[in-house]
């Protein structure tokens, strides 16, 4: 007994240690595990079964080296990916930031809405979406000016296990009352209508999350790194901490997949553009399945998720401007500065989208998914480049093997994104 005891002590300090250790890696994470999770990896589920779960799969496969890069330079150099793409050139630091640009406030609005329509089912309707959008946004500006990475990192890391234990709990459940399988688990899923190739393309832009937050993932690691200066941060724990949160990532988009499955499919429902009306059916089917039991936890589950992206994408654009602006030597106004003036003005203009927006929710995720997936092979290579770049030591270049399995990943994004632009614009 006492070595049993013994045991599950010494079990426990390690992962007090571990845990307590994790951070670029789970606020990545959380900027992941949101909308292309909740939204999009359920509709998948409920509209083609496990059909889509390869697609999943190849996703996070292709993109896997491309996000490993971001803390493995931060690593190395001591700096962001952003700073490598200024050092390389002046071409891609700038379509990056135009990038950043034109899709930031769409991206900010489309998970604001989503944890704002999920904070409405949750704590009633005396807020309506727009206002609850509010709120949640001023909660975020506060918290971030307040404390910033400390205080993300530290929220985020609870939020991720909160999430990914009453996800599991929840699947446990509806495989105990529905099986393994979705009842109509037999029937095949016609992936070919123009719709199914679209939706595709939606949920691999954002699956796990786009290639763009790739940089505010070595943003991050740059950060974690002047913390713990009087520590030895290397790159084999930067990369562990990277690796938990990618299949933390990859097992919550299976799970939730498997919810819509088993719950969902073959149910012919339409889920509804409206923010508001679409949290309500999400939840309320969850509960309708489950029983009454589950309806706070499902609640909870889905607000934590898109709110901690929230969190995550709030901080990730303004952590951004702050990094471009003075690493171009454009300004001289401080660091702090820029970040505060980019939050606020990133809050109020999301907002306004929200207003406009609050009843088109699938046509503003579907566009900025989208744009994510088309975009994402420009930035892969730029991150092949600038890892390989003559001021980033040698032995720490992309070789051998994975060297051939980087390019052949980038070389199946620009296969993907080409035959998308063809299908889209050029196909009769």
């Amino acid at each position: 007994m006492d070595n049993i005891t013994q045991s599950s002590s010494n079990l426990m300090d390690v992962f007090k240690r571990t845990f307590s250790n994790l951070g670029p890696g789970i606020i990545w994470a959380a900027s992941s595990i949101g909308v292309s999770h909740i939204v999009q990896s359920t509709r998948a589920g409920a509209d083609y079964a496990f059909a889509l779960i390869g697609f999943i799969f190849l996703a996070h496969l292709i993109k896997y080296p491309f996000f490993k890069i971001g803390p493995e330079y931060a690593a190395v150099t001591g700096e962001s990916l952003l700073e490598g793409y200024r050092k390389h050139s002046r071409l891609g630091f700038y379509s990056y930031l135009a990038l950043t640009l034109l899709t930031m406030f769409f991206v900010q609005a489309a998970v604001t809405i989503v944890t704002a329509a999920l904070a409405l089912n949750l704590f009633g309707d005396i807020l309506n979406v727009s206002e609850w959008s509010a709120v949640i946004l001023i909660i975020t500006c506060g918290v971030l000016i307040a404390g910033q990475f400390k205080w993300l990192n530290e929220t985020l890391k609870w939020m991720v296990l909160i999430l990914a234990i009453a996800s599991l709990i929840t699947l446990i459940a509806a495989i105990s009352q529905n099986g393994l399988l979705p009842s109509k688990a037999h029937s095949t899923a016609n992936l070919a209508p123009a719709m199914s190739i679209a939706f595709i393309v939606a949920l691999v832009g954002w699956m796990p999350t786009s290639i763009e937050v790739s940089v505010w993932h070595s943003i991050w690691s740059e950060r974690k790194i002047k913390e713990q200066a009087e520590r030895e941060l290397t790159k084999k724990s930067l990369v562990f901490d990277f690796k938990v949160g990618y299949f933390t990532s990859l097992l919550l988009a299976i799970v939730f997949v498997w919810l819509g499955a088993l719950i969902m499919f073959g149910k012919d429902i339409e889920l509804s553009q409206s923010a508001g009306i679409f949290a309500g059916q999400l939840i309320n089917i969850y509960t309708e399945s489950l029983g009454d039991w589950s309806h706070l936890i499902i609640s909870i589950i889905c607000f934590v998720a898109l709110f901690s992206t929230t969190f995550a994408v709030s901080d990730g654009f303004p952590q951004v401007w702050r990094s471009a602006l003075k690493s171009s030597n454009s300004s001289n106004i401080s660091g702090n500065r820029i970040y505060v003036t980019t939050l606020i003005t990133l809050s109020v203009i999301s907002w306004f989208i929200i207003s406009l927006f609050a009843n088109q929710l699938k046509n503003l995720i579907d566009f900025v998914t989208t744009l994510s997936f088309v975009c994402a092979p420009i930035f892969a290579l730029l991150n092949i480049l600038v890892m390989n770049g003559k001021w980033v030591p040698k032995e720490h270049h992309l070789k051998g093997w994975y060297f051939v399995y980087t390019y052949a990943c980038l070389s199946l994004m620009i296969g993907f994104s080409l035959y998308f632009i063809y299908w889209r614009f050029l196909s009769s």
